[in-house]
């Protein structure tokens, strides 16, 4: 039996359509303007969020549209009922018949397509997390004495695995300190300067958009200057490819680890690793991988048995975002992050940490109350007293804003009128 059959034979989908196909009809009439708040309204319509509390932590990760979480829910029950048949033996005795091996294909193309690369570039992984661990531990151009460099903004578990170098390859491991506030020009400077003051650095890791703050770099502008002496780069695109709208072909990048289930939008447990096709002998195999030296991106991961229906729903997820066009989603994004953050440009009581410069921002943004001498306990009255989940960032003393598809801009007053309110108080 095939999974559309499957599916329409199961119970639970007699009032549910198959869910490649409702993550298009469930998008509203072309006749409204996308850019619309009675658009978005519609969009809002396809998740069902707590209303216990507003939710601006879009950015630890994001929820299922109704649609995405229709067709995962629908995808389990297929895999809990086919089992091991789906990803062996199917695969042995019906080769081109629908099996995992068939669907992560499909999935693989369809995001190499929005990707602008090719299939044989990417790997599906478990979060950008690891695909960024295979890429930095795995990076096998490194001798001993030669340098790495990160700027002070990366991601926790990344800022360790670049220092796990000086362990495993012998490397120095040099943090830089990335200057704020942030411009186009400055952030280009700092790693360039690091280079120079550095002649032996080989390696560089840039994070796109800073998980902290939501500043974004210039990613293509930083790694032509650092190809230009001689050093690779690896990106941390965790937060960016999603969220705004950018040609990712375009920024002539190598080594890179998504996320799929932030702001893609696929079920917990979906990352993506890219690297580009000369370039795949520079990451090293994982132990029971093939020989060395193969340029079989598949070799360069060793995840184990994934969940498959969350593999699955990548393809109902990334078709719920076409239908609306990232485009729209780079302006909604923009006008939720400037409905709050408006009220505060002139405050000298408040700091915004990502610039105004278009190029440098996106939804996720972070604030600090100068005045207020805690983070948590910022974040705690946030939660406690207005009702408002977001995250807080204790290294920077701040807040970390992360609106998500189903969020309003009546979510966006709340939030000003709650830090107008609590600086009121103090």
């Amino acid at each position: 039996m095939d999974r559309r059959t499957f599916l329409q034979s199961t119970a639970a989908l007699a009032s549910v359509a198959i869910a490649t196909s409702s993550a298009s009809a469930q998008i509203a009439s072309e006749s409204l303007d996308r850019d619309s708040d009675a658009f978005w309204e519609t969009i809002r319509a396809q998740y069902k969020v707590t209303d216990e509390f507003t939710n601006l932590n879009a950015g630890h990760w994001g929820i299922m549209s109704e649609p995405v979480l229709e067709a995962f829910v629908e995808h389990t029950r297929y895999i809990n009922a086919y089992s091991s048949y789906y990803v062996s033996h199917g695969i042995q005795v019906y080769p081109d018949a629908e099996n995992y091996g068939v669907d992560r294909r499909e999935v693989i193309s369809m995001l190499a397509r929005k990707l602008g690369v090719s299939p044989e570039e990417l790997v599906l992984t478990r979060g950008a997390t690891e695909s960024l661990q295979l890429l930095i531990s795995g990076y096998n151009n490194l001798e001993e004495g030669d340098t790495v460099l990160f700027g002070d903004a990366a991601y926790y578990s990344m800022e360790a695995e670049m220092r796990h170098l000086k362990v495993h390859r012998g490397c120095n491991v040099v943090e830089l300190k990335v200057p704020d506030p942030a411009t186009f020009e400055n952030q280009i400077e700092v790693f360039e300067q690091g280079i120079k003051d550095n002649p032996k650095t080989k390696l560089l890791l840039l994070t796109h958009m800073a998980n902290r703050t939501g500043v974004i770099i210039p990613i293509k502008e930083i790694t032509a200057m650092a190809r230009g002496y001689g050093v690779d780069v690896i990106v941390d695109a965790a937060h960016s490819w999603g969220q705004y709208d950018f040609d990712f072909a375009d920024q002539g990048v190598d080594f890179v680890g998504f996320n799929l289930h932030k702001w893609i939008g696929a079920p917990l447990g979906v990352g993506l690793m890219y690297i580009k096709k000369d370039r795949i002998k520079d990451i090293d195999t994982k132990s029971s991988k093939g020989e060395p030296g193969n340029t079989n991106i598949n070799t360069r991961t060793q995840t184990g048995t994934m969940n498959l229906a969350a593999v699955m729903a990548v393809k109902d997820a990334l078709l719920f975002l076409d239908n609306i066009g990232i485009d729209h989603i780079d302006r909604r994004f923009r006008a939720l992050r400037h409905q709050w953050v408006k009220e505060f440009l002139d405050d000298d009581r408040v700091d915004i940490l990502s610039p105004e410069d278009e190029r440098m921002h996106a939804g996720l943004t972070s604030f600090r109350i100068k005045a207020h001498p805690d983070a948590r306990e910022l974040g705690k009255t946030l939660l406690r007293d207005y009702n408002i989940n977001t995250a807080p960032i204790p290294e920077l003393n701040g807040i970390r804003v992360a609106p998500g598809l189903y969020s309003s801009k009546a979510d966006m007053d709340k939030l000003a009128n709650a830090i107008k309110d609590i600086i009121s108080k103090m």
